[in-house]
């Protein structure tokens, strides 16, 4: 038995194209999360904000890039891509987590919690923007006001 052959996705992939609209939510809201966090926690707050943000926003590109390429060889090379990246990432952010406790000049907890909410909060806000068909996968088409 043989596997089936698999046409590969455009160059503009659906996986690049859910993780440029994170990536530009991401934009929209973390100017007022790290502004917030300086109020209440000062530079030490605004900058494990920002540290976080643009961890959350790497490891979704990363995602999209690494996942776009094994989409191009085999729906195997997916699963093994998305599960290895999976585990890449979490190693990353342990790794990312344990450098930043040992930095001052970053408060430690906020950039926990923003690492967590902005990673859970910026993936439900795209729930909403996501097709669950296959006549238009991955964002939903624009609606035409005429």
């Amino acid at each position: 038995m043989s596997t089936p052959k698999v046409t590969p996705p455009d160059v503009d992939g659906i996986e690049s194209r859910i993780a440029r609209d994170i990536a530009r939510h991401a934009a929209m809201i973390a100017p007022f999360v790290v502004l917030v966090t300086g109020l209440v926690w000062g530079w030490a707050g605004a900058l494990g904000a920002a540290l976080a943000f643009g961890l959350v926003v790497v490891n979704f590109m990363a995602g999209a890039a690494i996942l776009g390429w094994a989409a191009r060889i085999s729906p195997e090379t997916v699963t093994v891509a998305a599960m290895g990246g999976y585990l890449v990432s979490l190693l990353i952010f342990v790794a990312a987590g344990v450098a930043i406790k040992q930095v001052a000049a970053v408060d430690f907890k906020v950039f926990c919690f923003t690492l967590i909410g902005a990673h859970l909060g910026l993936l439900f806000w795209e729930l909403r923007s996501i097709s669950l068909s296959l006549a238009s996968p991955g964002l939903r088409p624009a609606k035409n006001k005429e």
